[in-house]
């Protein structure tokens, strides 16, 4: 369902569509009296019957109940021709997920405030007995000075009540950041929230969330039964105290992690300093993985048939060789960083790279294009330290990849943002978009309407003419445009005019100038008797 341009919801004039999500569609509106932007979330994703709406206006009025400097403000909520809305606050500056997108992270002066502001919402909203359920970089708004502001308060929690579900048939919310109490359908309680916020933690510190790379069932499955890797085996630069920390936060029992989101950002914020963090116990307690679980015959049948505890001895015998190849195959694999993180096209990095064989040979290569940057060769301890330079036409993230024998066995991530040139930038023209809002469209001749004016350019003036019939009659004099780009003038309807229809025309000129056609904005008036 789309709704047009100029539709008035409540107070608010709907202006133009923003995009479209899992929810629903997003529109830009305009209060005119407060004279303020504001965002419109048309929710077609719920179910339009009774029970549904009243729902989902129980649930929009616990959400508009909170008031936090890290939690998007809802201002007001209804429905259009039958499928909810909420008018919600206007966020210009995007998501972390498109800054992420773009190969632009939170830098080292902003990362530990926009978690605490994170940690900030999170606690507050959860002592109010508010669970958000989808905490991600894509419902992270970036306001002013990269003030975090979470936005989608608990509409997960509305589409599993309306019986909307995932591909997967489990409740809602997005695989790479749910806790393992919210794939396996149990109670959802304020640790979910805590979960995913170490999970995007642990994605903005090593470019990655703690599982990825895999199918939605198979992330659905890594939650609940394996253990991410560490965050300094993604990133060398971290310490064992951040690791602590981060799988802390992402243990698979909900009372196992931190006790609040403050408290784990706290101790992120120390181990990243390099201050001692209090040790944590092991917290990662894995889900009985059935898959996996050595096969053992029950005691009456182990006493009954003697040759079954043989059987499953060497079957767990078994079991830990495999792990132990596994283990010694994954104490061979190459590791690979690249230094910095984040750099311009055209730059260099310096390529790190150990666990290679003896002198091997091989290309350095961008995975997405796929293209060889550079050739190398490991030194006899199979250690491998190079410069190469990106390409200039190159921007967004990308696999950094060495490859030798047809295929690729270690990769790093890069973050290459567009290159800065020296030339100037033109200061960007200001484009205004004059309207108008009339108090009636219906007067009485000789009565009094209010004429309101928003988008006008504030350097120039305006003027009202009433047109009927060709002629036409100016209603007052000139005015000035406010600096905010509005005016308010209350103008008469001349009694000596025919009832019928007729035009308001605003224009706006410089003074001594006749305003253009294309200057002008008007409105339809029906005059009455």
């Amino acid at each position: 369902m789309a709704i047009g341009e100029g539709t008035r919801l409540g107070a608010y004039e709907v202006q133009e569509f923003v995009g479209r999500g899992a929810m629903g569609v997003v529109y830009k509106a305009w209060h005119d009296a407060l004279a303020r932007p504001a965002a419109v979330k048309v929710l077609q994703a719920l179910a339009p019957d009774s029970e549904a709406t009243a729902r989902f206006r129980r649930e929009a009025q616990s959400i508009a109940q909170m008031r936090h400097p890290n939690i998007l403000n809802v201002f007001d909520f209804g429905e259009y021709e039958g499928v909810p809305y909420m008018i919600v606050e206007y966020v210009p500056g995007g998501s972390l997920a498109e800054r992420l997108k773009a190969g632009r992270p939170p830098d080292a002066a902003h990362f530990v405030p926009m978690l605490r502001g994170l940690a900030a919402g999170l606690d507050y909203a959860h002592s109010l007995g508010v669970v958000h359920r989808d905490v991600k970089p894509a419902n992270v708004l970036v306001g002013r000075d990269d003030a975090p502001i979470l936005a989608d308060f608990g509409l997960a929690k509305l589409l599993q009540s309306a019986s909307v579900k995932s591909a997967t048939g489990v409740t809602t919310g997005t695989p790479a950041y749910m806790a393992p109490e919210q794939v396996t359908g149990s109670a959802v309680g304020p640790a979910a929230d805590r979960y995913a916020l170490a999970a995007v933690a642990y994605e903005l510190l090593t470019g990655t969330p703690p599982f990825s790379g895999e199918g939605v069932l198979e992330l659905l499955y890594a939650h609940v039964h394996r253990d991410p890797p560490p965050p300094s085996e993604r990133n060398p630069r971290l310490s064992k105290d951040v690791d602590s920390v981060l799988l802390h936060g992402l243990a698979k029992q909900p009372e196992a992690r931190w006790a609040s989101c403050r408290e784990m950002v706290d101790a992120l914020d120390k181990a990243l300093q390099g201050q001692a963090v209090a040790p944590v116990e092991a917290t990662m307690v894995m889900a009985r993985d059935p898959a996996r679980a050595p096969a053992s015959a029950p005691p009456a049948a182990q006493r009954r048939f003697p040759i079954l505890p043989l059987v499953a001895g060497a079957l767990i015998a078994l079991a830990l060789v495999a792990l132990l190849l596994l283990l010694l195959r994954g104490a061979a694999q190459p590791t690979l960083t690249a230094s910095p993180g984040t750099v311009s096209a055209g730059g260099t990095v310096r390529v790190t790279a150990h666990r290679l064989p003896a002198h091997q040979e091989g290309s350095i290569s961008i995975a997405s294009t796929p293209q060889e940057l550079a050739r190398f060769q490991a030194d006899a301890q199979g250690n491998l330290d190079q410069e190469v330079r990106i390409p200039a036409d190159l921007t967004g993230r990308h696999d950094l990849e060495l490859c030798w024998s047809g295929a690729c066995h270690a990769s790093a991530v890069v973050s290459v943002q567009p290159e800065r040139r020296a030339t100037p930038t033109p200061t960007p023209t200001r484009v205004f978009s004059p309207a108008i809002l009339v108090s009636s469209t219906s007067p009485k001749l000789g009565t009094a309407i209010r004429v309101d004016g928003h988008g006008f350019d504030p350097q120039r003036q305006y003027s009202l003419v009433l047109a009927q019939g060709g002629k036409e009659m100016a209603l007052q004099n000139p005015g000035a445009v406010q600096p905010n780009g509005t005016f308010t003038a209350n103008v008469v309807i001349p009694a000596g005019l025919q009832p019928g229809n007729a035009e308001l025309v605003a224009c706006i000129y410089t003074s001594g100038s006749v305003p253009r056609a294309d200057e002008c904005v008007r409105e339809q008036l029906q005059l009455q008797k």
